[in-house]
């Protein structure tokens, strides 16, 4: 079958199946590229229309031709700048949704640490009052506990400690990212 282009000769139907995973058997008949099992020659299909009649799919022409991003309409330019440029928004927001998720862990592996230091040091310090490792221990804990909780609120959006005066916004912590990124 001869290569045909989306633009001057027009795309036929069968052409389309085939492009889109099916299995032409026959004039009007195609094995459906959807249904799983045993499905032969369940599509059947006009040069306009196609229709599995076992998994109910269906399709036109110009539904395919879109689907298998044939069009070269001068709305076609327009889709693929706004499709790229959607794509690097969400790859902007991935890349800071994993800057939080790692500053998150961060700070709360670091909480837990000292938490868990601050604990032992307590229990020593129950029995030995003049230890000063567990003195400079709790001294640790103290001394980073507000701004750990301070991060960690900010960084998850909720103000669920006493060292922030209210909730972060994303907004606020996505300016916060661009400024870490920008210094690098």
């Amino acid at each position: 079958m001869p290569a045909q282009r989306a633009s001057g000769e027009r795309w036929n139907m069968a052409a389309l199946l085939v492009r889109a995973g099916c299995t032409l058997r026959r004039r009007n008949r195609a094995d459906c590229a959807h249904c799983t099992g045993r499905s032969r020659a369940t599509v059947s299909y006009t040069p306009e229309v196609a229709f599995c009649h076992r998994c109910r799919w269906s399709a036109s022409r110009i539904a395919l031709i879109r689907e298998l991003g044939l069009t070269e309409s001068s709305a076609a330019p327009e889709a693929r700048h706004a499709a790229r440029q959607r794509a690097e928004r969400e790859a902007l927001l991935a890349a800071f949704e994993v800057w939080r998720a790692v500053r998150i862990r961060e700070h709360s592996d670091r909480y837990r640490a000292l938490g868990r230091q601050a604990v032992w040091a307590r229990e020593v310090l129950r029995k030995f009052p003049d230890c000063e490792p567990a003195w400079e221990a709790l001294r640790r804990f103290y001394a980073a506990e507000a701004k750990l909780s301070r991060a960690l609120d900010f960084l998850t959006f909720a103000k669920a400690s006493d060292w922030l005066e209210r909730d972060a916004t994303p907004a606020e912590v996505f300016q916060a990212w661009r400024k870490h990124v920008a210094k690098r």
